[in-house]
């Protein structure tokens, strides 16, 4: 019970502080990220890119998408634009999964530590950047918890009976997408598979399938988001839950079996989902970004008249 609760509080802790990290980046930087997505050209690339950047930045797909979606709203950016920011951010938001898979949770007590001490030592006019690079320690620390507890933990009885339940690729990608409508975050889904795998708690190919499940997932926690918003955000997260759907459609048929030569090649097993993650995103968003020019004419039947000021 003591080790269950540790894993348990390492998770917790890894949400919180991912969320926090997020929040205090969101309120640092929050009108240059408004004011950058907003000045994205009309060129899809660059929209993209802008998303990407921004989501790598804010360690949340979630939170560019939101935004996003409400300059959309309020009519300051056309809702094609919109969409291509957040087509890069769903590619932004894999650099997490590299992060834990190069093993970079060993400086999590490092950025504590000089995050800390930055928020109460340092010149008052600075201390408020401290609490980010505090946060981004936490996230670190929090996953450097969880893979300590994660290899005795999979050796238990209950974990064992719990793992052959996901024997199948449908079984794991419906837990995957579940999961990350419930945790309201495919960086925390991710990140905990990452882990899961390299601490022998999850197979390798069925943890591929938990990723793309997220991806999917993802895109529902958009749609749950932008229902607050308007009609505008509302068929934004249309567009980004079919995206998910077509990215699947294309990881079944073809990707996955172009990839895989690659992914024997990389021996570490949390490499592999970081590939697998990264793979899925770029391929769908280069897939929709090439198409968008001859799709959007029948998209904008489904977007309300706009005036963009």
């Amino acid at each position: 019970m003591d080790l269950f609760f540790t894993a348990v509080a390492a998770v917790m802790l890894y949400l919180h502080s991912l969320r926090d990290f997020a929040r205090e980046v969101t309120t640092l930087g929050g009108e240059r990220l408004r004011r950058g997505l907003r000045q994205a050209t009309e060129n899809r690339f660059v929209g993209a890119l802008t998303g990407a950047v921004g989501a790598a930045l804010v360690q949340s797909s979630s939170v560019v998408n939101f935004v996003t979606m409400g300059l959309a709203e309020q009519k300051v950016m056309p809702v094609r634009q919109a969409w291509t920011v957040m087509i890069g951010a769903n590619v932004g938001t894999t650099l997490t999964a590299w992060l834990i898979a190069y093993k970079f949770t060993g400086l999590g007590p490092v950025l504590v530590t000089v995050g800390g001490l930055w928020s109460l030592m340092g010149p008052k006019s600075w201390r408020p950047y401290g609490r980010p690079v505090f946060h981004f320690g936490l996230i670190f620390l929090a996953l450097g918890l969880i893979s300590s507890t994660l290899l005795p933990l999979a050796q238990t009885p209950e974990i064992l009976a719990w793992r052959d339940k996901l024997s199948t690729p449908l079984h794991a990608l419906i837990f995957g997408a579940a999961l990350t409508m419930l945790v309201q975050s495919s960086a925390v889904v991710v990140g905990l598979t990452v882990l899961s795998v390299a601490g022998g708690l999850l197979d390798p190919t069925l943890s591929i399938w938990v990723v793309v499940g997220a991806n999917l997932g993802t895109g529902w926690v958009a749609f749950i988001n932008a229902s607050a918003l308007g009609p505008f955000a509302r068929r934004l997260a249309s567009f980004n839950c079919c995206l998910d759907l077509a990215g699947l459609a294309l990881f079944v048929t073809v990707l996955q079996f172009a990839i895989r030569p690659l992914l024997a090649m990389i021996d570490e097993p949390g490499l592999k989902v970081a590939f697998v993650h990264s793979a899925f995103n770029l391929s769908a968003a280069a897939m929709a970004l090439t198409l968008l020019p001859w799709i959007w004419k029948y998209l904008e039947r489904y977007v309300p008249g706009e005036k963009v000021a």
